[in-house]
Order: structure tokens, then sequence, then C-alpha cells
């Protein structure tokens, strides 16, 4: 509809609409042009008009047709929204045309919510929403849980921008303020308490803010943990984070060693880590316009043209450090909730290990590696056929299977990653979760994910130590790892190798250590080992070389950086930084690059640096 202007004529330009911040490029979609519409016909027909007479004449077009009902919703929901003096007036028009029991008006706020411009709605047009969502729960107009379920959604992580902090506070004050409301919605319950419990460690300078988020979650928490616990291992991984802030750890120490307290029926952790996380909640730390932005790349570019659109979204939405924490958030969204179809997986469209690969490289904290591998695997710790999807564990098989040719130090990586993290993560239950992580490769065998992890195992640029580890996880899948028979002295001397050796006399510590970083370059020719009480074999007959030997590498120890929580457990378990200390390589020119590959890991320095050095995951303390 037109503009009326002021000598009575009718402007050519139609009302431009009200609810965003748009940039004279933007367009204007459909249903806000409607909004402005509707909104205009509406001023129109009560101009005027006494209070009788409106309530009459809306009466009267109300009851016409459901198209005349709806657009006098869409016009009074337009100016409680636009018009923040006249939100009171609206609003009770509202009541007096509503047929439907709001469900139209709820409609159109769930629309304005789940727009992908929703950051850009202008902040009077954020408050009178929450001012209207309020007037609704007092009136119990059915679907406004729904419509908060969304508005949690658009709470961005790792964003601390104001308009980003605005909108968490009005949230948080919403919660407060309606809390009775809100514990009769089990799953809006458990959506806040674990929202907010991922936004604390956003807001560590805003501490008014922080302090009231950690009040909530810990309220939540200890009222309705069962209603909270539908989260899944999530919670865990989400609790873990925040286990150091002082009202956190008194409930981690009670959940750990008194589960009782919390909940009769809650009988440990570890019955939150068999339960795997719904996709809702997954889904929850990622905005409407973040999953439409990856579904795209994911369901429609190939795999050789997303480089772009990756680095266009890592610049929207990863490139402040406070961003970081939303990494383990987009791979848990990945790995949980995209799930392709067979057609997509059939097609050239980009995989999701070459997207997760890409997405590693522009890590640069090794705390934010060490939660991204923890996000990737999370699932192996704990996997269970009967309930976990074989789906979330593709990504993480795949990136360790197809990277070992050209980027062999990420599959190194993520190896020593789980064979750490299987007997560190949980230690009490170190054995359960080895056997989890077994049946998760064997599934992925048996399911025709990979065939075989056998071209991993016999790889010429796998260390030794590497092969024990696979053989630690994966037993029924490789052979035991065989290493060459130690040299008798009189050998030695007749190779020549020795000028002059007493019989019987011990082989020099330096021979033993060449022998065994030399012996990544051999494969037992019959697995005819016997195992030993370190876990590896020792053959009974000499192995014959098959690869030529490599030079040994020069190691050097990366120092040791722990976030807070890591050095809470490590204190726990008293480990020193010594214990801790992984060795990264020295010099990183052997790292083959390609200037067409699909995956560019490992062309900067500091990308060798993220993957070999990355700390491990902070460990949980258990007590059955």
């Amino acid at each position: 509809m037109a503009d009326v202007a002021v000598d009575g004529t009718m402007s050519p330009l139609p009302p431009q609409p009200q609810l965003f911040q748009l940039d004279p490029i933007d367009t204007v979609e459909p249903w806000q042009q409607e909004l402005v519409d509707c909104f205009q016909s509406l001023t129109v027909l009560i101009a005027g008009r006494s209070q009788v007479e409106v309530h009459e004449k809306l009466q009267q077009k109300a009851s016409e047709s459901m198209r005349s009902h709806a657009e006098l919703v869409n016009g009074l929901i337009y100016g409680i929204l636009t018009v923040p003096s006249e939100g009171n007036n609206y609003f009770r028009l509202l009541n007096i045309v509503s047929r439907d029991g709001f469900g139209h008006a709820v409609g159109r706020l769930q629309q304005l919510i789940t727009a992908h411009k929703f950051a850009q709605v202008q902040s009077e047009v954020r408050t009178q929403l929450f001012w209207v969502l309020s007037e609704l729960v007092k009136i119990s107009a059915h679907g406004v849980d729904q419509v908060l379920l969304a508005l949690t959604r658009q709470v961005r992580s790792g964003d601390v921008a104001q308009g980003n902090v605005r909108l968490c506070r009005l949230m948080l004050q919403f919660m407060q303020t309606n809390y009775d409301w809100l514990m009769g919605f089990p799953v809006l319950v458990a959506t806040t308490a674990y929202m907010f419990g991922r936004l604390v460690l956003d807001h560590s300078r805003i501490t008014d803010l922080r302090a009231q988020e950690c009040e909530l979650v810990v309220r939540l928490l200890r009222e309705r943990f069962n209603e909270c616990s539908m989260v899944g291992r999530d919670l865990v991984r989400m609790l873990q984070d925040v286990a150091q802030i002082p009202i956190f750890h008194d409930f981690w120490h009670d959940m750990i060693y008194r589960p009782r307290s919390i909940s009769p029926l809650f009988a440990g952790i570890e019955q939150l880590l068999r339960v795997p996380t719904p996709r809702m909640f997954l889904a929850n730390r990622v905005t409407y316009d973040m999953e439409s932005r990856l579904l795209f790349i994911l369901e429609h570019l190939p795999a050789t043209a997303f480089s772009r659109n990756l680095m266009w979204f890592v610049q929207r939405y990863l490139s402040t450090p406070e961003s970081e924490s939303l990494f383990s958030d987009l791979i848990r969204f990945i790995v949980g909730v995209v799930h392709p179809s067979n057609a997509v997986l059939a097609s050239n469209v980009v995989p999701r290990y070459v997207f997760l690969g890409g997405l590693l490289r522009f890590i640069r904290s090794q705390v934010v590696a060490a939660n991204a591998k923890l996000a990737l695997f999370y699932d192996w710790l704990f996997y269970d056929p009967k309930v976990d999807n074989i789906m979330n564990i593709e990504p993480g098989v795949l990136i360790i299977m197809l990277s070992v040719d050209k980027y062999t130090f990420m599959t190194e990586s993520f190896v020593e990653f789980l064979a750490y993290a299987t007997d560190a993560y949980a230690p009490t239950h170190a054995v359960a979760v080895r056997m989890s992580v077994g049946q998760a490769m064997q599934d992925a065998v048996a399911k025709g994910v990979v065939v075989s992890i056998m071209p991993v195992y016999e790889h010429p640029r796998i260390e030794v130590t590497i092969r024990q580890s696979l053989y630690y996880l994966f037993p029924q899948l490789v052979p035991p790892v065989v290493l060459p028979p130690v040299p008798t002295d009189a050998e030695l001397c007749e190779a020549g190798d020795v000028d002059s050796v007493d019989v019987g006399s011990t082989v020099t510590s330096d021979i033993n250590d060449t022998l065994l970083l030399n012996s990544a370059d051999t494969m037992p020719v019959a697995p005819t080992a016997e195992p030993t009480s370190n876990g590896l074999s020792l053959a009974k007959e000499p192995v014959v070389p098959v690869i030529a030997p490599q030079p040994v590498k020069k190691v050097q120890t990366a120092p040791v950086i722990l976030d807070p929580v890591s050095r809470m457990f490590q204190e726990e378990l008293g480990v020193t930084d010594a214990d801790l200390a992984p060795e990264t390589p020295a010099d990183d020119t052997d790292i083959a690059s390609d200037a067409n590959d699909i995956i560019e890991i490992g062309s900067m320095p500091e990308d060798v640096a993220l993957v070999t050095g990355s700390l491990p995951p902070p460990e949980l303390t258990i007590e059955q």
C-alpha cells in the first residue's frame, strides 16, 4: 500500500518496514512488506473513530473471513513491535479480534525470530518482542514456548557485541521473570540450562551478566535435573568447561561423588555419558543464518569450490578472539545434525570431513584445538550401536583414513588423541571407553564407511608409536606391532658394527633407541608375536624390512599451556607439566603441500603446531 501524503495524494513509493535496519541494497522480503501493508490498512480503518466504533469495526472485519482476520492480526502485531507508545492499546485490540487463540499472532512472531536477518532487528523491536511475549505468557497463549525455543538459537555463542549481549540480557530477564511458567516446559528448561551454560565462558568480562547466568543455570540443574539430563552427554561437556567457577564446581563435585543428592534417579555421571545428545540441543548453538550457510556449502557446493565460501563464513562468524568457543559448537553441529542423504554422498558435493579439515585450519589456540578434537570424537568415547548413529562417527573415521597420504601429521594427531582420551577422559571407566572406541570403528568397517584401516596401519610415514596406538584401540582390525629383535653382541661383531665387545654384554642404549625409532619402517612377516606387559609385542623370529629406513627426526618439546579447567583436573591427579609435554616436529618442511588441495592444512607453520601440539582434553575423575 502506498503512503498517504500531507496533501491527501498517494505517494508512489511503498512504505518501508521498520523491523530491520536494512541497507539501501537490501531487499525487503514479501512477508515483511505484507505486515507493513496490513498495518497501514489498520491505521486507516481505525483513524478518527471512537473506542466503541473501533471495537465494532474490528469485530465486523475479523468475522468476514480468515483472510480478513489474518490481516488484522498482522497489522496489530506490526504496530506492537514498531510503535511502543501504542503497544498496550494494540495488544488490547489483539485480544478482541483474535479468533484462533493467538495462533496466527504467535506464528508471525516465530517467523520474525527465525529470519536470517534477525541480527539486524532494531533495538526497540527486540524490546517490544519480549514485552509481547510476556503478555502472551500472562494469558497462557499456546505456542509461546516454541517461540522461546527458536529465540534461544539467536543468542550467538562467541559474540560479545553490544547487540548480542543485550539480547542475552533480555532473554535472561524473561526467564527469571517467568520462572514459574518456564517450569511447565521440560524441553525449554533443558535448552535454557544448556544455552546459558555455553554462554557463561563468553561473558567472563561482563561480571554481572555472568553471575546471573551461573545462578540461573545451577538453579535449573539442581531443581530440574531430570529435565536437564535429556541434553545427554553434551551436558557433561558443557559442565567441564565451567567447572572451575565456584558455583559450578560445587555442583560438579556433587554430580561426581554424590549423584543421589542431585536427583534420586541419577545414578552417576556415566549415566549421562551413555545418552546421545538429541539434535535439537546440538543445533541450538548455531543460529538460523549460520545453519543456512553451512547447509548450502554441505549440500550444494562441489569439493573443488567450497574454499571461498568457507573463508567468507569464517570471516563473518569466527574472526574475533571471543568467537573461538564457537568452533566446538560448529563441529558438534556438523557431526551430529548434518547427515547427508545417499544422493549427496554419491555426488561430488564437499564431504563433511573435508569441510571439517578446512575449518580446523583457522584454529590458533591449543586449548581450542583440544576442544575441537574432543567435539569431533566425543561420540566415539561412549559409542553404543543400539542408540548411537554411525553418521556421528563417519567424519572422524574419514578424516583419519583419507588424510594419511598428504597430511600424515593430522592422522597421527587424531590417533594419539583417541589413544590418550580413552585412558584419560574417564580413568575409572577407561576399559569401557576403549571398548566403545573399538566398537565405533568396527561398525564403521562393517557398514562400509571404510573397507579397512590397514592402509593407515601399513603407511610408510606412520610412526611405530601410532601403529601401537592403532593396535591398542582396534586390536580386532589390525595385527600386533612386531618390533625387530635386538641383535646380540656376537651378531654385532660379525657384522662389523662393533670393533670389540665382550660376549654377554648389553647393547648400548643408543642402539636400542635407534632400533625402536626405525622400527616404524618394518612390517611383520607373520603375527607370531607374544604380548608383553607394556602392551608391545616382541617377535620370536626376525622380521624382514620391506621399507627403507627413514632418518630419525629430532624432536623438541612444545610448551604445555593448560586452560584453567584442565589445570584443575591436573592438580587433582597430581600430574606435572612434564608428564603432559607433547613432542612436536622441529622441522615441518617435509609436509606435503599442494596449491590445488581441497584441505589447505599444513601450509603454515602454526597449522603444524596446532595439530601436533594440541593439548589433551580435561580428565574426568569418576568414583564407581
